[in-house]
């Protein structure tokens, strides 16, 4: 009998089908010529790209969707578009987000003797270089033989690292057809030895039922991992509190009793710093340890009371479990506990009083975030901007989940990234804190969210310019101009906007922003030299080494 025809596909259906089986329904771009062809692909085979005021936006817009999906898209032509997301990309290697980077390129036949295209830079081969350093796997899909494979090897490689990948597709194989690859999507985790699993259990269960008090440290791969389950079950099966830092803000309820909201050094309440530091055991499932979570290292823990599970390992003080990965040890370690009955001593902080908003009283930093508190209930989700705003918000219950770039710390990722979150998670309206300074870099894309659907409560913080550096070194690089930003929803023709100077007026325009389905952006005036109490807690470490 012949052989039959084997069967084909284009690079764009394999990919959209690829990307369904990730969950993923759509991306974020800007549209080029080297590009064109692939979106024009792409939205033909039923996956929308959708289009911000710039490709950083697009970027930290697919960075958020990721978060909440567990992968995220953004398309981009080449060199212009694809080098303005290199900063995007870094923050999702950083904090280990699957964001893939999608780029239309020169077509191979064009490349014949290295001519002077536009967008070139050094040479054809020079954005791949340099996200080479930025993706844990990279492909140029040359070749329609192993186009198809060249994807999965990529996406697979993203998943089972949790960083973000490249896809570079030259437009003259964009409307291709290729080799086509049967089943599904190969998806491999960390690998699991069996028997160091029982025995990592085994200790840690020893150090459980002889420890008087235990806390909980949720990490950000937990969130990753897709965890939450079996960590709520080991919290609330054995009575231990739950304090995490900002990137799994919002994994374990932070309005649950057991929850000791955000632990991140001397930048946390005293009552959290003395609970987190005075335990018997430390808890910690796949948390990033660094300067800032643990408020300039100012964090003081005994290794020897810490069990620390990484993606791939499980350390119980001196001893290493190798192979006894994060998304294995911590439900057979719930299970374990829940046999065994275990139980230890829940007590927490008292929780901060109430929020009553004074008639008149000029806003403070902290009474911003009294006030957000008190406005925001569980129909929303929070992202909050790096700096004031972030060390500001460290008391403030994350309502359901909380984005943050709290470790790479890139300005300017809240506001896209409420377009990103409110397409992944439409049940939950984005609430995004972000400062004048770094809401003059992307502001524009609060805009771009109510053009696609998305109605976020944006809340900027003005306190005249960078406010976070003024206590460490002041001085007119400090200084940005002045923007009336509530005025801009006249100018988008959409949404509304307030400026707000007292508590009272603050009060008011957050209980008209929920109430409404629109944009509705709120200029918080405060003053420019008082930083908030857990800045100048932080600062005042910073300051001693900058």
């Amino acid at each position: 009998m012949p052989d039959s025809p084997e069967a084909t596909t284009t690079i764009a259906e394999h990919l959209v089908r690829r990307l369904r089986e990730l969950g993923v329904d759509q991306g974020f771009g800007i549209v080029g010529d080297f590009a064109l062809r692939l979106f024009g692909q792409l939205t033909d085979a039923g996956f929308p790209i959708l289009v911000t005021a710039d490709e950083q936006g697009a970027a930290f817009a697919a960075d958020a969707y990721a978060r909440l999906r567990g992968f995220g898209v953004v398309a981009v032509t080449y060199g212009v578009g694809g080098l303005k997301v290199a900063n995007a990309t870094a923050g999702a290697w950083a904090e280990q987000v699957p964001l893939l980077v999608v780029s239309g390129a020169a077509g191979m036949a064009e490349r014949r003797g290295d001519p002077m295209l536009h967008h070139k830079v050094k040479s054809f081969g020079t954005q791949l270089d340099v996200f080479r350093d930025l993706t844990v796997a990279q492909a140029v899909l040359s070749d329609p033989l192993t186009a198809a494979a060249e994807i999965d090897r990529v996406l697979g490689a993203m998943f089972a690292a949790q960083r973000p990948g490249y896809i570079e597709v030259p437009r003259d194989i964009a409307a291709a057809e290729i080799r086509a690859v049967e089943g599904p999507l190969p998806r491999e985790l960390p690998p699991l030895d069996e028997p160091r699993l029982a025995a990592a259990v085994a200790d840690v269960m020893a150090r459980l039922l002889s420890a008087r008090s235990a806390v909980i440290v949720a990490g950000v791969l937990a969130w990753r991992r897709r965890l939450a389950e079996p960590l709520r079950r080991l919290a609330l099966g054995c009575g231990i509190p739950v304090t995490g830092g900002f990137l799994s803000k919002g994994l374990f309820p932070e309005r649950h009793p057991l929850s000791l909201g955000v632990y991140m050094g001397a930048v946390s309440r005293e009552p959290v710093v003395t609970r987190v530091e005075g335990a018997d055991l430390l808890l910690g499932f796949g948390a990033l340890v660094s300067d800032l979570s643990t408020g300039a290292f100012t964090a003081v823990i005994d290794r020897d009371r810490v069990v620390e599970c990484t993606d791939t390992d499980v350390a119980v003080g001196p001893r290493t479990y190798r192979n006894v990965p994060l998304w294995a040890f911590l439900p057979a370690l719930a299970e374990a506990a829940g046999k065994a009955g275990v139980e230890v001593d829940h007590a927490t902080p008292e929780p901060l009083p109430g929020f009553v908003a004074r008639r008149g009283v000029a806003l403070s930093v902290e009474g911003v975030m009294a006030c957000v508190a008190a406005a925001i209930d569980e129909r929303h989700g929070l992202i909050v901007e790096p700096g004031e705003c972030l060390f500001a918000s460290v008391n403030l219950p994350a309502p359901s989940w909380c984005l943050a770039s709290a470790y790479y710390a890139t300005l300017g990722y809240a506001v896209p990234a409420a377009l990103g979150a409110g397409k992944a998670d439409p049940g939950h309206r984005p609430v995004v804190l972000v400062g004048d300074g770094a809401f003059l870099m992307t502001g524009l894309e609060a805009m771009t969210a109510a053009f696609h659907g998305v109605h976020p409560i944006v809340l900027v913080l003005d306190n005249e310019g960078y406010g976070t550096q003024r206590p460490m070194r002041d001085g007119p690089f400090n200084d940005v101009p002045a923007l009336r930003s509530e005025e801009l929803p006249r100018a988008f023709g959409t949404g509304r906007g307030r400026l707000c100077t007292t508590e009272d007026e603050l009060q008011a325009a957050l209980a008209e922003a929920v109430s409404v389905d629109e944009l509705f952006l709120i200029r918080a005036k405060v003053p420019r030299a008082r930083a908030s109490e857990a800045l100048t807690r932080l600062t005042r470490a910073l300051g001693k080494r900058a």
